[in-house]
C-alpha cells in the first residue's frame, strides 16, 4: 500500500483528525501496525507467507485446517476453556501463532501500536469499518488483563488476511511517532506500562528496566 501523498495527515493533529473524522461516519475497529506490512494478517498466515519454498496463493492452502491441527496440539498444554476461540485468545495473549487478527475498539490505543517499535519506519493505522467484516469478529470470550487494557477485538479471516479499503489506511510518519507516544501518554494515560500490564508485559520489557538499574548503581 502505498500512502506517499503530500495531502495526507503528516501531524499529531492532523492524524487525530482524520480518525475522527472516520469514526463519525460510520462504527470502526482499528489496527496500528509500527510499519508497513506486505499484508493485514494474522501471525499464523505470516509464517506461510514469509516461507521462500510455499505459495500461500496455492489453492489448495486452508489457513483454517492449519489451524484447526495447531488447535488440537494445543489443547494438551492449555487450561480447559470452554471454546476454541478462548483456546485462541490465550494462545495469542502468550504470543503464540492463530488465525487471529488484534484489533482494538479504541484509536488511541492502535495509536500507539503504530508508534512503538521500528522508530525509523512509518508505521499505519487500519481503520476497519465493522459492518464489512461482522462474519470474522470475534468478542474476547472472558477477561485477560491485557486484552481489557487494549480493549481488544479480534478478526479470524477465513484466508488469513484481510484486505482493507486503501482510504481507510491511515499513514504514521517515522518523524511523528515519539511525539504521538508523549501525546497518547499526557492525554490518554497510554503507555507500555498501561498496554502490557501483565508479567508477560513485564518480561517483555524486563531489559528496559535492567538498563535503569545499571544506571542507578553507575551513577
Amino acid at each position: 500500500m502505498n500512502r506517499e501523498n503530500q495531502n495526507e495527515p503528516s501531524t499529531v493533529d492532523e492524524i487525530l483528525r482524520a480518525i475522527e473524522e472516520k469514526g463519525d461516519t460510520a462504527e470502526y475497529i482499528y489496527r496500528g501496525e509500527s510499519k508497513h506490512f506486505e499484508a493485514v494478517s494474522s501471525n499464523l498466515y505470516r509464517v506461510f507467507l514469509e516461507r521462500k519454498d510455499f505459495n500461500v496463493e496455492a489453492e489448495q492452502f486452508d489457513i483454517e485446517v492449519v489451524q484447526k491441527g495447531i488447535l488440537e496440539e494445543a489443547k494438551k498444554y492449555l487450561r480447559r476453556t470452554d471454546s476454541d476461540c478462548e483456546f485462541l485468545v490465550e494462545m495469542q495473549h502468550y504470543g503464540g501463532k492463530t488465525n487471529l487478527i488484534d484489533f482494538t475498539t479504541d484509536c488511541f490505543v492502535a495509536l500507539f501500536f503504530a508508534c512503538e517499535q521500528f522508530a525509523s519506519e512509518n508505521g499505519r493505522i487500519i481503520c476497519q469499518r465493522k459492518e464489512l467484516i461482522s462474519p470474522s469478529i470475534k468478542e474476547p470470550p472472558e477477561p485477560i488483563n491485557r486484552v481489557v487494557a487494549q480493549k481488544s477485538i479480534f478478526v479470524r479471516p477465513s484466508k488469513g488476511f484481510i484486505n482493507p479499503n486503501e482510504d481507510d489506511v491511515i499513514n504514521i510518519p517515522a518523524n511523528i511517532k515519539v511525539p504521538m507516544l508523549e501525546h497518547l501518554q499526557m492525554a490518554h494515560d497510554i503507555s507500555t506500562e498501561t498496554i502490557y500490564n501483565d508479567i508477560h508485559g513485564f518480561i517483555r520489557y524486563q531489559n528496559d528496566h535492567l538498563e535503569a538499574y545499571v544506571a542507578f548503581y553507575r551513577s
